[in-house]
């Protein structure tokens, strides 16, 4: 008969499985996949502050499994860990040497001809400078991405230059990782993602709704250089007193100083438009020998103009 050891170990085991929490089907969260995609495209925008030379993100997958199989990949990186206090759980977002390098050659004017540096050496304080702002970048993007799914902020931890298997805790701990593959000139390198799947299971049914809006903030100098160039845009403005239909036979009886008479009276107001759309109202006026128009109403419009076509461009 098994001894009571046994039975104890065997009724442990079976707790612990109890307990566990049950692991994501990540192919059937299309939301998660979006943040990731957002997540890259704001570090495209976001690298222009720090390196003049064109650069993209772009992810190239998105997979689970344990800690210490998906670290494996990631010893020769620089990673930081951010504390999420709405999870009460840490996520570990880094970036290989490579990708160090080939930031740093090309924010310092290289011109992407000459080989890529390599070295094993420890990285020195300007790369850690460096990798330490991008992943900063990256763990702001990552935060305002998940706020149409849940309300998060990501508190920088501590900088990690060597990589450990155990940086988020158990080696076995089931983990949600984006790889992101940077590039840069001739040059590239790639970033990664962990968030334990423990963390994002609570949010399951809402990573995985079809079109679900995720937004980013808009960049607000972006935005002003947006507004200033559609403001010096040239349109054509249209004062239209009065409109009426005839028929086409006595349209083509007009004669040179023929007189036609209105329906409308001089203090009517004129429609002043832009195309098909009426912008303002406006009474009829004469100064100095010229006719002028002198606004009286402006269409109640719930947006302007500008904003409008901003808002048009700006969306997904």
């Amino acid at each position: 008969m098994p001894d009571s050891s046994s039975n104890s170990a065997a009724a442990r085991r079976m707790v612990e499985a109890l307990l566990e929490t049950p692991k994501l089907a990540i192919d059937k969260l299309p939301v998660l996949h979006t943040i990731f995609e957002r997540v890259a495209t704001s570090c495209t925008e976001s690298l222009r502050t720090i390196c003049s030379a064109p650069a993209t993100f772009f992810v190239n997958q998105v997979k689970p499994g344990d800690a210490w199989d998906i670290l494996e990949n990631y010893e020769d990186s620089i990673a930081a860990t951010f504390y999420v206090p709405e999870w009460d759980a840490s996520i570990l977002i880094g970036v290989d040497r490579k990708f160090v390098f080939s930031l740093i050659e090309a924010s310092f004017g290289s011109d992407g001809t000459d080989v890529s540096y390599e070295s094993d050496r420890p990285f020195s304080t300007l790369e850690a400078r460096f990798a330490k702002e991008i992943l900063i970048i990256a763990a702001t993007a990552l935060e305002q991405c998940f706020e149409a799914v849940t309300q998060v902020s990501f508190k920088l931890d501590r900088l990690e230059t060597s990589v450990e298997f155990t940086i988020l805790g158990p080696t076995d701990m089931p983990v949600v990782a984006a790889q992101i593959l940077f590039q840069v000139m001739d040059n590239g390198g790639r970033m990664y993602i962990l968030i334990p799947q423990a963390a994002l299971y609570p949010m399951r049914k809402k990573l995985a709704r079809e079109h679900q809006p995720v937004s980013l903030a808009s960049d607000p100098r972006w935005t002003q250089q947006m507004q200033r160039g559609i403001s010096r845009t040239e349109v054509t403005l249209q004062a239209i007193l009065e409109t009426r239909i005839m028929a086409l036979g006595d349209v083509t009886q007009f004669r040179v100083g023929q007189l036609l008479q209105l329906r409308a009276h001089t203090q009517d107001l004129i429609a002043i438009q832009s195309g098909s759309e009426q912008l303002y109202r406006a009474k009829l006026g004469q100064a100095n020998g010229k006719f002028l128009f002198v606004v009286e109403t402006v269409n109640n419009m719930k947006e302007s103009a500008i904003e409008h076509i901003i808002k048009g461009v700006m969306k997904p």
